[in-house]
C-alpha cells in the first residue's frame, strides 16, 4: 500500500516539475543585448535586456503570438494588475499552447496539489467489512490533473483532448491500519474545446467546451461507485470575475437483479447527490486566486448539492499555496450520499489562472 502511495506521490511532483517550464515568460539573456544607448527612462528594465526578451520571445512563440502579449512578457508596455486579471484565462491558454507538443512537458488540466493536512467529518468507510471508528480525522488529499491534444484546429476551430483526473484519500497518519489509501477517484475524459470572443452586453465569453467523462473509484462490490456523463461547459468574464457553468447528462445503467452481482448500476441515486450541474466563479487578484464552486440537483424536495471555496496564495517564487473548505454530498465517490465538512491546507503545484 505505501508503494502506491509513493508512485502516486511521484506522479504528482513529476507534473510539478515539468510544469515550471511552461508557466514563465522568457528569461533575459546576457548574451544578447543590444547597446545601452536604447535605454530610455522610465521603463521597468533598461531597454536592451527588454528587446532582447521579445526578439527570444517572437522567436519562440507561436507564429500567431500577439505583439502585445510578447510585450507583457518582457515588460513592454506592463499592464496594470486589472488587466493582469482579465487576461488571466488568455494566458494560461496561450502557454498551454506554446509548450502542447512538447514530448517533455505535460500539461496540467485541473489544479495540482497536495494537501498533508486534511480534516473531515462524518467518517465512513461505506464498507460493511470495516469499522468506521478505525478511521483516522486527519489525512493527505492530493489530486493529479494532466491533459494531451489529440487533434487540434478541427474546422479551423475545436481542438481535441484527452485528460485524466486522480484524487486520492491516504490515511497516511493511520499508523494503526498500515497506513492506507481510503479512496481514489479516476476521471478519465475525452472533449472538444473552442475559444471564442462572443460579446454579451458585459459578458465576454471566453471558452466552450464538450465530451464524455467517466469517472469510478475502481472497487469491485460492495464498494464500487462510478457513473459516466456527457457533459458542456461555458466559461466567460465579467470584469476580472471569471465564470463556469457545466451540466451533464448520465449515461442511464440497468438495475442490479442481485446487490452483489458486478453487473448493473452500483449507484442509482447518485444524481440525487452530485447534481445535474456545476458553477464555478473565481476572481484572480495578482498571484491570488479565490474560487467558489457551486454544486446542486435542482430538486426541491429533495434539494442537495455542494459548496466549496479555494484561496490559493503564493508562498515562493515556483510554488503557491492552497486552503480548501467544501461542505456537502460528493466529496467522494464511496461517500457521495454522505453529508460532509472537510478543510485542507497544502502545497499547489499548477493553478487555473
Amino acid at each position: 500500500m505505501r508503494g502506491h502511495a509513493l508512485i502516486s506521490l511521484a506522479l504528482l511532483l513529476s507534473v510539478s516539475a515539468v510544469h515550471a517550464e511552461i508557466i514563465a515568460p522568457p528569461a533575459p539573456d546576457p548574451e544578447q543585448t543590444l547597446a545601452p544607448e536604447t535605454e530610455q527612462a522610465g521603463d521597468t528594465q533598461p531597454m536592451d535586456e527588454q528587446d532582447a526578451c521579445l526578439l527570444r520571445a517572437v522567436r519562440n512563440a507561436p507564429v500567431d503570438t500577439p505583439l502585445s502579449t510578447l510585450k507583457e512578457w518582457c515588460g513592454h508596455d506592463t499592464p496594470s494588475g486589472r488587466q493582469r486579471n482579465e487576461d488571466a484565462l488568455r494566458d494560461r491558454l496561450l502557454l498551454e499552447e506554446n509548450s502542447q507538443f512538447n514530448p517533455f512537458v505535460m500539461t496540467p488540466h485541473r489544479r495540482n496539489y497536495i494537501m498533508p493536512m486534511s480534516y473531515w467529518s462524518n467518517r465512513q468507510w461505506n464498507d460493511p467489512t470495516k469499522n468506521d471508528s478505525e478511521l483516522n480525522p486527519y489525512e493527505v488529499k492530493f489530486q493529479l490533473s494532466i491533459k494531451m491534444p489529440l487533434v487540434t484546429q478541427v474546422l479551423d476551430y475545436y481542438n481535441v483532448y484527452f485528460a485524466y483526473t486522480q484524487v486520492s484519500f491516504f490515511q497516511v497518519y493511520n499508523k494503526e491500519q498500515s497506513r492506507p489509501f481510503r479512496e481514489t477517484n479516476y476521471m478519465p475524459e475525452l472533449f472538444v474545446t473552442r475559444t471564442v470572443d462572443w460579446q454579451f452586453g458585459p459578458v465576454d465569453s471566453e471558452l466552450i467546451s464538450f465530451g464524455y467523462v467517466h469517472q469510478s473509484n475502481g472497487q469491485d462490490v460492495p464498494t464500487s461507485r462510478g457513473w459516466d456523463r456527457l457533459f458542456g461547459s461555458y466559461v466567460a468574464r465579467t470584469g476580472q470575475y471569471y465564470w463556469q457553468l457545466m451540466g451533464w447528462y448520465r449515461f442511464p445503467e440497468n438495475k442490479k437483479d442481485d446487490p452483489m452481482s458486478p453487473r448493473g448500476d452500483d449507484n442509482p441515486d447518485i444524481e440525487k447527490y452530485m447534481g445535474n450541474f456545476e458553477l464555478t466563479v473565481a476572481r484572480p487578484f495578482g498571484n491570488h486566486v479565490v474560487e467558489v464552486m457551486l454544486r446542486n440537483n435542482l430538486r426541491r424536495g429533495e434539494n442537495r448539492g455542494a459548496g466549496q471555496i479555494d484561496y490559493t496564495f503564493p508562498i515562493s517564487s515556483r510554488f503557491k499555496g492552497i486552503f480548501q473548505v467544501f461542505t456537502g454530498y460528493g466529496d467522494s465517490l464511496i461517500n457521495y450520499d454522505d453529508y460532509e465538512n472537510r478543510v485542507s491546507l497544502g502545497v499547489l503545484l499548477t493553478d487555473t489562472l
